[in-house]
């Protein structure tokens, strides 16, 4: 017959085995000492098998993955906005003084006008390029019924989107 564990006993493995950092023969002695049972690295291999416990990390992984991109990505769209409302800024300021002519040279305006712009339209084409991916990713998500299958493709997107920021 069989053993059985205490669901605490169980947790708290499965616990250790998510942190992912520990062999399942250390995380049996841990958990030996811990709730002073009798677990053997057997055990703790069928219960990650029996439990799916390897699916359990891999979400883990992703959901954490997702929180991060989600504060880069909310990150990135503040800078966006700060960024084209300076360069708005700065072309309102250089259209009323052209007008008004408070530069001491129009090209002075004219130049200040055109950095305006030029950075304004700058934001706009990186807020575009934000958008389309994001649109992407909702037709993946929306089209894609296999989770794993979603799940990889996740993983390798976030990939590549980490590459990229670290890139440059």
């Amino acid at each position: 017959m069989p053993k059985r564990f205490p669901e605490e006993v169980k947790l708290g493995a499965m616990e250790l085995y998510l942190k992912g950092d520990r062999s399942a023969k250390d995380i049996a002695q841990v958990i030996s000492k811990q709730y002073n049972v009798d677990v053997t690295a057997s055990t703790i291999y069928s219960w990650a098998r029996a439990l799916n416990w390897n699916e359990t990390k891999t979400a883990a992984k992703v959901d954490a993955i997702t929180a991060v991109q989600e504060k880069e990505s909310n990150r990135f769209a503040r800078l966006q906005d700060e960024h084209l409302n300076t360069y708005e800024g700065l072309r309102h300021k250089a259209e009323h003084e052209l007008g008004g002519l408070y530069f001491t040279r129009a090209f002075d305006a004219a130049k200040a006008m055109d950095i305006g712009i030029q950075g304004e339209r700058k934001v706009m084409e990186g807020l575009i390029n934000l958008q389309f991916v994001q649109d992407i990713l909702s037709v993946l998500v929306e089209e894609v019924a296999d989770q794993d299958a979603l799940k990889r493709i996740s993983l390798r997107l976030k990939g590549l989107i980490q590459s990229r920021a670290t890139d440059g």
